[in-house]
């Protein structure tokens, strides 16, 4: 006999919220639509435009995808990673129905990078400890262990630091754990500051989407849906054995993060997770030639990346995405650390070139992307 999805869950109404038995204060920084503010920035006659940083559109016939959009793209319904053929489609509707055409950039990403080191720079003045974990965001926690509501006069310090040195905005989460600091820092955009105390925690947490938990998308959203659960707090209602019953092993994450738990430390040597580049062809390509090159620019350019940031790194992952939106990714570890282009170039090569025969394309699709990057760093000087 089936159960019904009320008959799996079991009922925490005995048991309060205890989002972490270890006290601390975390903050999590995210920059405001990033790329597309500082477009919008440095182009002031665009300003309340909608605009979109990505691939070009080419009138529609573009390929790649957007990389950010300001909120007044958004409002159109354009989002990062969208395909930028969609994206022009959708800005074109509004357009005729009266509203402001978007703007579209190619991007300037050493631009972006030199704005995000002066960001990160302003944060190290006031942090204790600082993870970096992109080129927008960090977790942090704060010199002097202060409460949580005196880290909230900090982190309004720092929001006016950002605002004064980059005219640009940012969004803060402070809470017990990088969980809810991160979820925090979203509830509030665009330059927002939402402060979590412990105690506070779970009527915090308790109304919002299962969607907000890193790692909860649109497939395990529709499983949930099944089982008549939309919010946290109807999430905390279901059992661990049937989490990992329709999860596996992710399952147990999912019921420690609908608690509010997260022991993950804040740390330094975290700073950065990957650097890599990716070339999307104007036409679908079978050229070995062609494809062998570009693999062999990109490699060349994630290493001049690396050795930019001061970094040694030792995994390799190359990315190949078919005509028919196929994508696949192979990677490899080096025994030792380097920085060095040949090295990169030669094992991203020895992982591409299956793609060109039976071996990992046995129906010969023709390549619509390739991608070279690197990651596992240690710093140059350790």
């Amino acid at each position: 006999m089936r159960r019904s999805p009320a008959a799996n869950r079991k009922i925490l109404t005995e048991q309060p919220l205890n989002v972490q038995p270890e006290k601390r204060i975390v903050l999590h920084l995210d920059m405001d639509a990033f790329f597309a503010a500082i477009e919008e920035r440095d182009h002031p006659d665009f300003r309340g435009f909608p605009i979109v940083v990505g691939a070009d559109p080419k009138g529609g016939e573009g390929r790649g995808v957007v990389s950010t959009a300001n909120y007044a793209a958004r409002v159109y319904g354009v989002h990062s990673a969208q395909p930028i053929s969609q994206t022009w489609r959708l800005c074109k509707e509004n357009e005729m129905r009266g509203s402001k055409p978007c703007i579209f950039f190619r991007g300037n990403f050493e631009k972006y990078a030199e704005e995000s080191n002066r960001i990160m720079g302003i944060l190290a003045r006031f942090t204790e400890a600082l993870e970096v974990v992109g080129v927008d965001e960090a977790f942090f926690t704060l010199q002097g262990a202060p409460t949580v509501f005196e880290a909230g006069g900090i982190a309004h310090r720092i929001k006016a630091a950002i605002l004064e040195t980059t005219k640009l905005t940012c969004s803060i989460g402070i809470g017990p754990n990088k969980l809810i600091a991160k979820i925090a820092s979203d509830f509030k955009k665009p330059n927002g500051l939402t402060v979590v105390s412990e105690k506070s925690a779970g009527s915090f947490l308790d109304p919002l989407s299962i969607r907000v938990i890193p790692g909860i998308g649109p497939k395990a959203e529709a499983t949930f849906t099944r089982l008549g659960i939309r919010t946290i707090a109807e999430l905390r209602t279901i059992s661990k054995e049937t989490l990992v019953e329709h999860f596996g092993a992710w399952g147990e994450e999912i019921y420690e993060r609908a608690l509010g738990h997260d022991a993950r430390p804040v740390g330094e040597s975290q700073q950065m997770k990957s650097l890599g580049r990716e070339h999307t062809f104007s036409r679908d390509s079978r050229d070995p030639q062609e494809l062998m090159q570009t693999i062999a620019a990109l490699s060349r350019t994630a290493a001049n990346d690396a050795a930019k940031e001061h970094v040694l790194f030792r995994k390799i992952e190359v990315k190949v995405r078919f005509n028919n939106f196929e994508t696949h990714t192979r990677q490899t570890t080096l025994p030792t650390a380097t920085q060095h282009g040949k090295t990169v170039e030669r094992n991203a090569l020895r992982l591409f070139l299956p793609f060109l025969d039976q071996r990992e394309n046995p129906h010969g699709y023709s390549i619509r992307l390739l991608g070279v990057r690197v990651s596992v760093f240690k710093n140059q000087d350790s």
